[in-house]
């Protein structure tokens, strides 16, 4: 877990997404879009044994000396085939930390009913800002 964190990019610069860590099952990718979004793309699986990788990273790229430092988290789980209890904690994690810390809404990409529906019966759909794809995620009003 956890081999290292690096910068996604300068604030205001469009990168393509790199990736970041990779293991277990699971990959993430860092991506600048504008000065607004900071993207953290997500394939694989996000269960028991993958959601600690989700997490660190959420946490990094939020914490104090992240980039996501006035910037929208937006997390896009479109590549995700499979989201577990675990996955579901990190996702409300990364919302009460995005609101203690006073940053925007965190946003998830959730295209998929693999996805979609344990976010629904949880009721995180009702904390997290869901888009079906990333352009209506990083386009959508300034206020949420």
């Amino acid at each position: 877990m956890g081999e290292g964190h690096w910068q996604s990019g300068e604030p205001g610069s469009d990168q393509a997404a790199t990736p970041v860590q990779a293991a277990d099952g699971v990959a993430i990718a860092v991506e600048p879009v504008g000065e607004r979004w900071l993207v953290l793309h997500v394939t694989g699986e996000v269960d028991m044994l993958t959601a600690p990788i989700l997490a660190e990273q959420i946490n990094y790229q939020v914490g104090a000396d992240g980039v996501a430092a006035g910037r929208s988290l937006v997390v896009d789980l479109t590549g995700v085939g499979f989201l577990g209890s675990a996955g579901l904690a990190v996702l409300a994690e990364a919302s009460k930390r995005a609101s203690d810390q006073a940053l925007p809404k965190v946003r998830v990409v959730a295209g998929s009913r693999a996805v979609l529906r344990p976010i629904e019966v949880t009721g995180l759909d009702s904390v997290l800002d869901i888009h079906a794809d990333l352009a209506s995620a990083t386009r959508a009003s300034a206020d949420s």
